[in-house]
Formats: structure tokens, C-alpha cells, sequence
């Protein structure tokens, strides 16, 4: 659908100017995005969860994070969901999660490989599967989605470690180039920070690559000529607001955003603001 909102988000991806998320928590921090005329709206599940007094993992009923996407999303706004494992046992389910999604009008999902609630990751088939199903649910309502694919293959366990390992780097291929295959949109590795493994990645595949930083802990500079084309800062702006002094919600939004100015003024990244 040439012009749609979810294609306009597709071609945003550019790894020479990564889109960079800024991750909500609630009504109020995505007001804050929509007040600085960011229109790219992103969940995250921690912050989300922590902030209505839930454990991460599922907790947060689905419902409640339907009720704020569809009370954040406006014609101008392009709202991407974390749904974990997809709140979903089996596939039927996923296929009602897809669908619910899409109707609060979203244009864009994150899914994870990881069972939900356990430290085990679904096999490349399973996860295939999986990613086919929702695939099939979106041609039979003939709607779209981005489909941004979390694996967790460098989160798991010691992340220091996971970047020095090759084995795993390798495995990390295997999954994501299988999964490609699905007619995924992108391709999120959350706790990779190694540039050589990161330069590897993005070689080995046609999809967007997503990783994660902390907004306090990282410099964003380190990252912006890696191949990746996009960066989330998941729970971390949740977390750097709560630690700090300003806890007034523009105040510290003002801050942050004045923190990116300069790279957005150079045109290295894009913040998908309302032109």
C-alpha cells in the first residue's frame, strides 16, 4: 500500500541517519514526544509495566496497553507496541493479539524470541512459525504492520560476554536470516554493543538493524556509522527520569532532546518529527 503510514515508517530506516526511539512509559511521556512534534510513538514493556505497578514479562494486562495506545494515537502519530512473546500460547492467540494491534492503530510491533517468563528462546522454527502466522493474520485482514523481530541471543546471560563471542554471533545470523525469510520488516538485538559484530550483522542481512543503548551510560556518536538504522533506548529514559533531579516531565524531556540536537541538526539521525 504505496503511501500508507506503515511504508512512510518502512523508508525511514536509513543506515547512514538511524530513526532514533525515545520510549514511553505512559499517557504523559507521549505527550511530551507529541509536544516536541516527534510523532514516532514507542512503547516500551518495563517502563510501561513498572509505571502501572506490574512485573515485567506479561504482566501488564493487554488490555491496559490498548487502552493507552488508543488513547495516545491521533492521525499524525506512528505507534509501535512491544508485545513481549506476543501475549499468546499458541497461534490462534497471536493471530487475535496481531489483529488487536492493528485495529488500535498502530503501525508497528516488537516481538521477542524468547519464551515468556523463562530464560529459554523459541527454536528458529518455532519462531518462524510464529512470525508466519502473523504474516498470514495481516494478508487476511489485508492490513500492515512493521514487524520489528527482537532476538535475544546477546541479552540472555552475560552481555559482556555474549559480545565476545563468535559462536554466538554466528547463531545470531542463522536466526535472523531465517527469520527474514518470514517477510519480516526489522530485526532487534537488544544488549549487542560490539561494533565489529553490529558491522558483521548488518552485512549479513537486507533488514533494518535495531539495537539498544542506555541514554545515560552510552554515547549515541559511538554507533551512528555501525550499518545500524535504528536505536532504542528502551527502559532507560524511564529509568535516567526516575534517578534524576528533574521531575518535571518538559523540563527533562527538554533536556533530553536538546542532548540529540546536535546530531539531528547534522542530519545523522532522525527523530520522525511532524515537518
Amino acid at each position: 500500500m504505496v503511501g500508507s503510514k506503515v511504508e512512510e515508517f518502512k523508508v525511514a530506516h536509513q543506515k547512514d541517519k538511524p530513526l532514533v526511539l525515545l520510549n514511553i512509559w505512559n499517557e504523559a511521556s507521549a505527550n511530551e514526544l507529541i509536544k516536541n512534534k516527534i510523532k514516532l510513538i514507542p512503547t516500551g514493556s518495563y517502563a510501561m509495566s513498572d509505571f502501572y505497578g506490574y512485573q515485567d514479562g506479561e504482566k501488564m494486562p493487554f488490555e491496559e496497553i490498548m487502552y493507552v495506545v488508543e488513547k495516545i494515537n491521533t492521525p499524525t502519530n506512528f505507534i509501535t507496541v512491544d508485545i513481549e512473546s506476543g501475549y499468546a500460547s499458541n497461534l490462534p492467540a497471536l493471530a487475535s493479539t496481531i489483529e488487536k494491534i492493528v485495529n488500535s492503530g498502530a503501525i508497528g510491533i516488537n516481538i521477542e524470541d524468547k519464551k515468556s517468563n523463562t530464560d529459554r528462546l523459541y527454536s528458529i522454527e518455532e519462531q518462524s512459525k510464529r512470525l508466519r502466522c502473523i504474516k498470514q493474520k495481516l494478508t487476511e485482514i489485508n492490513r500492515e504492520l512493521f514487524i520489528n523481530v527482537r532476538t535475544d541471543m546477546y541479552f540472555m546471560g552475560d552481555s559482556a560476554k555474549n559480545n565476545q563471542n563468535e559462536a554466538l554471533l554466528h547463531q545470531t545470523i542463522m536466526r535472523i536470516n531465517a527469520y527474514e525469510k518470514t517477510g519480516i520488516d526489522g530485526i532487534f538485538i537488544p544488549g549487542l554493543k560490539n561494533k565489529e559484530h553490529i558491522k558483521t550483522i548488518t552485512k549479513q542481512t537486507t533488514l533494518p538493524v535495531n539495537i539498544m543503548l542506555d541514554v545515560k551510560e552510552d554515547s549515541i556518536a559511538d554507533y551512528l556509522n555501525s550499518g545500524v538504522s535504528r536505536i532504542s533506548f528502551g527502559p532507560s529514559i524511564y529509568l535516567h527520569y526516575n534517578d534524576s533531579e528533574k521531575n518535571e516531565l518538559t523540563t527533562f524531556y527538554t533536556s533530553l532532546l536538546a542532548e540529540l540536537a546536535e546530531y539531528e541538526e547534522q542530519e545523522r539521525i532522525e527523530l520522525f518529527r511532524i515537518k
